[in-house]
Formats: structure tokens, C-alpha cells, sequence
């Protein structure tokens, strides 16, 4: 893909992401101030019940627009930042972004006030969060290890092999729409182990990332930031309490910073 077909997929996305983060916000107004929003029965078993970390509604809401919210910051600083540069992991990070895009679908349940019956849109809603927490991780491996010299040329192929592979094993995967977690998502099969999926990929690439630094004389700023990237959107996806309402946006943010200020780094002195 070309620098100039690349630019016009970041504006793209950018403004889906900004037109749905909108959309999605004056609606949910609108149905919290005429009392309309319906939220779904939650399975609380095994949660907290310290106020810092219970189960809390608002907590739950705020959270899926920050994250949105970071979508579309995020996706506006890779389009202004790396517009003039050879970076072609960005369509990784893109891809990064959609899963968080996709991980907010989960939204709908209130919005529709759909949860405790079987339904082909809670299904979608269901495969369509799961989607997000199995691309995420391949998204985040993508910048790092497909990224090298010797997988640059396949980075579209690459990142379609990512999607269809997600989006296979999210339609496979059975859902329990009896159930709905405490994040809003639907629960699924194999839980434990798409989550061990998701942490050997996210310690694989950090691991990566570290060695990759140190063997070119780079920063290992690089290295920390991706770190607190891959701690942070973990904690965002499961985020429903006062603590991780507000340390999910900031560890993630930070990461977000720190990496991409050091990959933009590189880009330049590259360049």
C-alpha cells in the first residue's frame, strides 16, 4: 500500500470513528435524560464489592466513550503524524484501533435494551466484541514482529489474514446470551484461554520490542511504552469501576504516546 493510499484509510477510519463516537454519544443523551436506557441484567458472581472496584453503570458508560473518544484521537494523530512517512506498521495500529472501535459495540445492548433472550443481534454484538479481544493482541504483534524488513512487503496481506482469522474464530466461537459479563460484553466459550492467547501474544511482542531496541541502539522508551499499550487497552476492555474507569485511559494514553513519539522518532531519522 502507498503512503498516499494509506493516508486516505487513517482519514477514513478517522472519520467513521468520529461520526460513530458522536452519533452514539447524543444518543445515549438523549435516552438517559428521557429515561429509555435500558441496561441488561449483569453477571455480578465473583466481583468486589469494595466501592473502588465494584460494578458501577456510570463507570461502565464513561469508559466505552473514553475509549471511543481515544479511537478517534488516536487515529487523527497517526493521520497528521505519519502522513509524509514509510510507516507501515500504522496499518497495524489502524487495525489496533479497530478492535477498540469494535470492542464498544457493546454499547447497543443498552441502547437497544436487548440482553437476557436469545437474538441474532445479540449474537453479532457478542462476535463483534469478541472480534475486538482476539485482533487486538495479533494487531499489536503486527507492529512489532511483522513489521521487520522481511514482512514489510506482505503488511496488507498480512493484516487481512489478521482479520479474516478473527473474524473466523469470533463466528465460531459459541456465545452464552444468557449471560452478559460485567464489561457489557456477551460471554463466550474458551474465555481462559483467548485470554492466555491474548497475554503470550502482548509478552511475545514486548519481549520483541525490547531486543529490537536494544540491538539497533534505540530508546528503550519504545519498549515501556508499549508495555503500559498493551496494559492498558487489556484493562480498558474489562473496565466497569471508579479504578479502572481511570487508570485504563491514562496507562493507555501514555503508552499510546511514548510509542508512537519513538516509532515517529525513528520514521524521521529514517526518512
Amino acid at each position: 500500500m502507498t503512503i498516499k493510499s494509506r493516508n486516505r484509510v487513517t482519514l477514513a477510519f478517522f472519520i467513521i470513528a468520529t461520526v460513530i463516537f458522536g452519533l452514539s454519544f447524543l444518543f445515549t443523551l438523549y435516552l438517559i435524560f428521557t429515561d429509555k436506557l435500558i441496561f441488561p441484567q449483569i453477571d455480578l458472581t465473583g466481583l468486589s464489592t469494595s466501592t473502588f472496584l465494584a460494578f458501577n453503570q456510570t463507570c461502565l458508560l464513561i469508559s466505552i466513550f473514553l475509549e471511543m473518544a481515544y479511537v478517534c484521537t488516536t487515529s487523527f494523530i497517526i493521520l497528521k503524524s505519519f502522513e509524509k512517512t514509510q510507516a507501515t506498521d500504522m496499518l497495524f495500529f489502524l487495525l489496533f484501533l479497530l478492535a477498540c472501535l469494535f470492542d464498544c459495540a457493546k454499547l447497543m445492548l443498552p441502547i437497544f435494551g436487548i440482553s437476557g433472550t436469545f437474538s441474532d443481534l445479540l449474537i453479532k454484538i457478542g462476535n463483534a466484541t469478541l472480534f475486538a479481544r482476539l485482533v487486538a493482541p495479533m494487531a499489536l504483534f503486527g507492529t512489532t514482529i511483522l513489521s521487520t524488513e522481511e514482512f514489510k512487503q506482505y503488511t496488507d496481506y498480512n493484516c487481512l489474514i489478521i482479520i479474516l482469522t478473527a473474524g473466523f474464530f469470533a463466528n465460531f466461537i459459541p456465545m452464552n446470551t444468557s449471560v452478559i459479563l460485567p464489561n457489557l460484553s456477551v460471554s463466550f466459550s474458551f474465555f481462559k484461554i483467548i485470554k492466555f492467547f491474548a497475554f503470550i501474544v502482548c509478552f511475545i511482542s514486548i519481549i520483541f520490542v525490547f531486543f529490537y531496541a536494544r540491538k539497533n541502539d534505540y530508546s528503550q522508551l519504545i519498549t515501556i511504552g508499549f508495555a503500559l499499550l498493551c496494559t492498558g487497552y487489556s484493562i480498558q476492555f474489562n473496565s466497569y469501576s471508579i479504578i479502572s474507569t481511570i487508570a485504563a485511559p491514562i496507562i493507555l494514553t501514555a503508552g499510546t504516546v511514548i510509542y508512537l513519539t519513538e516509532v515517529h522518532r525513528h520514521y524521521l531519522w529514517v526518512d
